[in-house]
């Protein structure tokens, strides 16, 4: 899985795919496998893709920390996809999994990630109002 990692930081994104997906039914960590791959798509803007990995990862989860783990790659996900209302809620079921699973600091690192998502939101939708006024 290492080889995977390091070939998609070094944007070999094709080859990174090609040998995630051969090494998927092999390995002991599916989800980490599963985020990266899901990650590789994102960067190609290949949403559908990195969303259905992503539910894929989330079929694998055992514990609310996991699930928080994979809750929060989604919101990255979303966040980048210019969903940003969609991002938050993510970033804050993962802040209240993080939070039921004892990870006060993780719980509140989502927190943050939800209330950035929610000012970009909030902007963001100032901004198609003030264009709207103009015309």
């Amino acid at each position: 899985m290492e080889r995977v990692r390091y070939l998609a930081l070094l944007g070999r994104d094709a080859e990174a795919l090609d040998e995630g997906f051969k090494l998927l039914p092999h390995t002991d960590d599916r989800r980490e496998l599963l985020l990266i791959l899901a990650q590789v798509n994102q960067r190609q803007y290949r949403w559908h893709d990195a969303a259905v990995l992503h539910e894929r990862a989330l079929r694998t989860v055992r514990s609310p920390g996991d699930e928080a783990y994979v809750r929060h790659h989604i919101g990255r996900r979303l966040f980048d996809e210019a969903r940003f209302r969609s991002a938050a809620d993510e970033f804050q079921w993962a802040a209240d999994l993080y939070r039921v699973a004892g990870h006060p600091d993780l719980a509140e690192d989502n927190r943050q990630a939800m209330r950035h998502a929610l000012q970009v939101h909030s902007a963001e939708r100032g901004m198609e109002r003030s264009a709207f006024d103009l015309s």
